[in-house]
């Protein structure tokens, strides 16, 4: 019996120790953030949260890995640093081109291309399901 409160006790505070670790890791200019839930993907918490799959990736840079697959369930991830918090988004579908997506959100390719660094100039690394940033303002700073 004793044991079974011992073992509880020690999951409660697992379960504690990970979310605070979790949240001393935000960057300290992170303007929003979620909390990963059961079944959470990055381009599914992009989508929800419009947050294009390339600022999730960089602002969790170190925590996040580039499989994204060390995400766990009340993880507390940064969705968007102040003043470059890009929340225009579009999820590529099936025959989305990246002309098509700028067209459509009439945008200039070449600011595409610039809020969306990850993606090639001649964007055949895109996939269905990629939240790519739409806004007409450029958030990504140049390197």
């Amino acid at each position: 019996m004793h044991a079974s409160f011992f073992t509880a006790g020690l999951v409660a505070l697992a379960a504690i120790a990970s979310v605070v670790s979790a949240q001393s890791i935000l960057p300290k200019d992170c303007d929003r953030n979620v909390t990963v839930r059961a079944m959470d993907t990055c381009d599914g918490i992009s989508a929800a949260q419009s947050v294009s799959t390339y600022q999730l990736a960089t602002v969790n840079d170190g925590t996040i890995d580039p499989g994204c697959d060390n995400l766990f369930i009340g993880q507390i991830i940064c969705l968007g640093l102040s003043g470059q918090d890009c929340d225009v988004t579009h999820v590529m579908g099936a025959g989305d081109t990246c002309q098509s997506v700028a067209d459509a959100a009439g945008i200039p390719i070449s600011t595409l291309l610039a809020n969306n660094p990850n993606v090639h100039s001649n964007c055949d690394n895109v996939y269905t399901g990629e939240v790519l940033c739409t806004a007409s303002q450029i958030y990504v700073k140049a390197a």
